[in-house]
C-alpha cells in the first residue's frame, strides 16, 4: 500500500502488519494513555469514560453480530523494522492491546512507548489479576492501564471471552492511513488543531524532548534516552497532579498543567512559538535541562503552597475574588517572592495581599504599596459594610459576602495550634448571606407549641438548644420603622 493511501481493515489485519516482529510505537510527541479518565465539565462532573463507552459499543455489536466501525488510525510504517508508528490512534491501539491480553489472546502483538520505560515494563509483564486501584500511583499511564482492566472485569464478567475474542478480531474495523514519516508531526498538530490549548502544551512537551536530544555528542545514547525518559515521566507526573478535579476548581484553570507553563513563560496564555523563542534558545540538551529544572522547582513550590493549610486558605481566597488576569499576576508575584525572600517575609506579604485584595485594591496598587488607594478603598468598603441595604443592594451584598469569607478564612488559619486547617471553598460557590445564624438554634411557635426550624415539635430537653425565637426577631431600618423579620434577614 502506498504512502497516504487509505483502506478499511479489521483488528486482526492491523495486528498482522507487525509481521510478528514489529511493535506499535508511541512516539515522544504523544501524551500518555488517558482512556478511563472522566470527561470534565466546568465542575468536573463524573460521566462515562472512553473505556466504558468502547466496551459498551463492542458488547452491543457482539450481541447483534454486526461490525463495529471506529475512527481512523494514522500511522507511519517502518518497512525495515515492521514497526507501526502511531501518529493518531494510540489510545485505541493501547486499549485493544489491553483488551486482547485480558481476553487471553495468544498471538503476536507488541506495543512500545519510546520514552516511558515504566509503561513498557508494565505492558510487557502485564498481570491482569493485579490491577488494584492505587490513587498514589506515580505513573499516569499505569494508573489508567489498571483502570481499563478493572473496567473489563466489571463489564465483561458475563461474556464468553473466547467468542468475544474471535468477534473483535474480525468485526472491529477502522480506516487505516499510512503517511510519510517526515509529515508525522505536522499532521499530528493538524489533527489536534481542535484542541488549541492542549496542542500548545503538547507541542511544548515535544519540543523540550526534541531539544534534549540535540547537540548530545558528549552524551552516550543510553544516557540521552534516560534524560528523555525522566523528563517525560516528570511531565506526566505534573499532568496527573494538575488534572485532579479539586485542584482544577481551586486554581480555577482547566488547561493542561494548570498555571505551570504560563508562570514559566511569564505570560497568561500559552503559545508554543513564544515559549520556544523565550525559553528554549539555544535549542539543545543543556537548555532543555535548565527549563525542566525551572519547571520542577516551580511545581514543587506550587505543591508546597497547596499542602500548607494557611497558604492554601489565603491563596484560595484571593483566587476566588480576583479576575482571571489578576489571578495570573498574583500567582506570578507570589512565586517570584518565594524564590527571593525568606519564609517569614513571604507570609507577611501574603497576609497583606489577602487583606488589601478584599477591599478591592488592584494587583498593581497592592504590590506598589499604594497607601492612598488603600485608605480610600478601605473607607468605601467600611461604608458598604454598614449599609442598611446590605442584603438588597448587589454591590453591598458582595461586600458582606467577602467580609464573611475573610472572617472564616482567618478562623480556619488559626485552628490546629496555628498550623491551620484547609477551608472548604465550595462554600463560596454556594454562598448565601441568609444563613448567618445556625438554623438548628432557631425555633418558632404555633399556638404556643414550640417547633424547630423544620416545623417538628420540640421536646423539653431540646428547648435549651434554641437560642433564637423567630417571633422575637425584628428588622430595623432607621427609627421609628420596625418590621417583623426572620432568621434569614
Amino acid at each position: 500500500m502506498g504512502k497516504g493511501n487509505k483502506t478499511t481493515i479489521s483488528l486482526s489485519e492491523y495486528i498482522a502488519k507487525l509481521n510478528e516482529k514489529g511493535s506499535f510505537v508511541i512516539p515522544d510527541y504523544q501524551r500518555g494513555y488517558v482512556w478511563g479518565q472522566y470527561p470534565k465539565s466546568g465542575k468536573c462532573a463524573i460521566t462515562k469514560d472512553s473505556v466504558y463507552h468502547m466496551v459498551e459499543t463492542i458488547i452491543q455489536g457482539f450481541q447483534l453480530n454486526r461490525d463495529v466501525f471506529l475512527q481512523g488510525i494514522t500511522v507511519c510504517e517502518d518497512d525495515v523494522s515492521n514497526d507501526i508508528i502511531l501518529v493518531d490512534g494510540q489510545q485505541r491501539t493501547t486499549f485493544f492491546y489491553l483488551l486482547l491480553k485480558y481476553l487471553q489472546y495468544d498471538g503476536y502483538i507488541s506495543i512500545r512507548y519510546l520514552i516511558r520505560e515504566q509503561s513498557n515494563e508494565f505492558l510487557s509483564n502485564l498481570d491482569i489479576s493485579d490491577c488494584i486501584e492505587d490513587n498514589n500511583e506515580p505513573f499516569q499511564d499505569i494508573y489508567f492501564f489498571k483502570k481499563s482492566i478493572r473496567t473489563f472485569n466489571e463489564m465483561l464478567v458475563k461474556c464468553d471471552h473466547g467468542k468475544l475474542l474471535d468477534y473483535i478480531k474480525d468485526h472491529v474495523k477502522f480506516l487505516y492511513i499510512d503517511i510519510p514519516s517526515d509529515k508525522a508531526k505536522i499532521i499530528f498538530s493538524m489533527m489536534n488543531g481542535n484542541k488549541a490549548l492542549m496542542r500548545q502544551e503538547e507541542l511544548i512537551k515535544s519540543e523540550l524532548l526534541r531539544c534534549s536530544s540535540k547537540n548530545t555528542q558528549f552524551i552516550q545514547e543510553a544516557e540521552n534516552l534516560n534524560i528523555r525518559s525522566r523528563f517525560a515521566r516528570e511531565w506526566d507526573k505534573w499532568l496527573y497532579w494538575w488534572n485532579d478535579c479539586e485542584k482544577i476548581k481551586y486554581f480555577k484553570r482547566e488547561e493542561q498543567l494548570g498555571w505551570l507553563i504560563p508562570l514559566i513563560e511569564e505570560k497568561e496564555d500559552v503559545i508554543f512559538e513564544d515559549f520556544k523563542s523565550k525559553c528554549l534558545e539555544p535549542s539543545d540538551v543543556k537548555q532543555s535541562k535548565y527549563v525542566f529544572r525551572k519547571m520542577r522547582l516551580l511545581q514543587k513550590s506550587i505543591e508546597d503552597a497547596y499542602e500548607n493549610p494557611v497558604v492554601y486558605n489565603l491563596m484560595g481566597a484571593i483566587l476566588c475574588i480576583r479576575s482571571k488576569s489578576e489571578r495570573f499576576s498574583f500567582l506570578k508575584w507570589y512565586f517570584d517572592l518565594c524564590k527571593s525572600k525568606n519564609h517569614d517575609f513571604v507570609m507577611e506579604e501574603l497576609f497583606r495581599y489577602f487583606n488589601w485584595a478584599f477591599i478591592n485594591l488592584t494587583h498593581n496598587e497592592i504590590v506598589e504599596y499604594n497607601l492612598e488607594k488603600y485608605n480610600e478603598k478601605r473607607m468605601v468598603f467600611y461604608d458598604s459594610l454598614k449599609s442598611d441595604d446590605l442584603y438588597k443592594n448587589k454591590s453591598d451584598y458582595e461586600t458582606g459576602a467577602r467580609w464573611l469569607l475573610r472572617c472564616n478564612i482567618l478562623e480556619d488559619c488559626s485552628q490546629n495550634r496555628h498550623i491551620g486547617r484547609k477551608f472548604d471553598f465550595s462554600i463560596w460557590e454556594e454562598r448565601s448571606l441568609e444563613h448567618i445564624y445556625p438554623k438548628s438554634r432557631v425555633g418558632h411557635k404555633n399556638n404556643n407549641t414550640p417547633l424547630d426550624c423544620n416545623d417538628n415539635p420540640l421536646i423539653p430537653e431540646q428547648l435549651t438548644n434554641i437560642k433564637l425565637w423567630r417571633e422575637d426577631i425584628v428588622y430595623h431600618k432607621g427609627q421609628p420603622d420596625e418590621f417583623i423579620a426572620s432568621e434569614h434577614s
